[in-house]
């Protein structure tokens, strides 16, 4: 059984290519008046797109109705990799990709627990130094990825949801057979909500924070460590994080210090990812599908505990997400008498 299990019909996806790509237009020609709905219902907070600002927006609680049946919470449990077949009926992104972390749904979610934007509120944004600009100042973030481990999907002609037939790493190391249900899985695992954080997007160097986590191999207890020695201000710092830490200031500096990082963690649920004094806590070997030296034996660990460490990860803090996200739902619903 896959993760999630809650895959919306496949069949829309005709109506998408029928009316060429119009996301309420589709829906309505599938004759489904609540999917229009939920491309086009919110707040419609703003959103940045080569640097000129367009509207998204995303009703959860529709969305919840349809698919979840009508409970926020189970959105913890959902693979947003189910569903970004979809990205235009269901009005998932504004950024023309289907990038889980930095969907719509994701981006309501940021929003209700944090406050945060894809685009600050201050006037003049991004920068016009072109070293520091990006296309929106903040963007969603996979913690605890795949490829670097298991590697690209092998992918086959068939039809949606699952065309994968294999991933790279496992046929390096011949062991498809022996681990393609456990990392099929976790493919599925690593897009849900619990896996995703927003992080500031301001480039330094032609990078980003997302982008240079790859120093890393994409390992989020390894960058977590680094951006607590940046935080901290400690000598062994690394000089190109800093960089960026200081370029996203607008971000970063409420999180200086060691109260200020007890707040960053605390503010953002890693406490699983860090020791009872809030020092991160190294997680995983760290190796990558492509590293010399590794043995049949060591990759075939490797997968397994990270997949079981993961996904602890990743559904604790989902619950615990979506868990505050119904409470102050409730909360504000209470206070206006709703």
């Amino acid at each position: 059984m896959r993760a999630g299990g809650h895959l919306p019909p496949v069949q829309i996806l005709k109506y998408v290519q029928a009316s060429g790509g119009d996301a309420e237009a589709a829906a309505r020609e599938g004759g489904d008046e609540g999917i229009a709905a939920e491309a086009g219902a919110g707040e419609g907070r703003e959103t940045q797109k080569g640097f000129g600002v367009k509207k998204y927006t995303f009703d959860l609680e529709g969305f919840a109705a349809r698919h979840l049946a009508g409970d926020v919470e189970k959105l913890a449990e959902l693979s947003l990799g189910e569903i970004q077949v979809l990205p235009l009926v269901y009005g998932f992104s504004t950024l023309d990709s289907a990038d889980c972390d930095d969907t719509n749904l994701a981006w309501e979610v940021y929003h209700r627990l944090w406050g945060v934007e894809r685009v600050r509120e201050s006037p003049g944004a991004p920068p016009d130094d072109p070293e520091h600009r990006s296309e929106q100042w903040m963007r969603g973030d996979t913690m605890n990825s795949f490829r670097s481990l298991f590697g690209r999907e092998i992918e086959d002609d068939g039809v949606a949801p699952d065309p994968v037939s294999g991933f790279q790493g496992l046929r390096r190391f011949g062991v498809e057979e022996e681990l393609f249900g456990t990392a099929y899985e976790f493919w599925y695992t690593y897009h849900r909500i619990g896996n995703f954080l927003p992080l500031p997007n301001v480039k330094c160097g032609g990078k980003t924070m997302n982008t240079f986590r790859t120093v890393w191999h994409d390992y989020f207890d390894h960058f977590l460590a680094a951006l607590h020695e940046c935080l901290l201000g400690e000598s062994r710092a690394n000089a190109m994080l800093m960089g960026l830490v200081d370029a996203n200031a607008f971000f970063w500096d409420d999180y200086r210090g060691e109260a200020g990082w007890k707040r960053y963690v605390e503010r953002f649920m890693l406490e699983d990812y860090c020791d009872a004094d809030m020092v991160p806590k190294k997680l995983y070997k760290g190796l990558w599908h492509w590293r010399r030296g590794v043995s049949r034996e060591d990759y075939v660990r490797a997968c397994r505990e990270y997949v079981q460490t993961a996904t602890g990860l990743i559904e604790r803090r989902g619950k615990r997400m979506m868990r505050e996200v119904v409470r102050r739902s409730l909360q504000t619903a209470n206070e206006r008498g709703i």
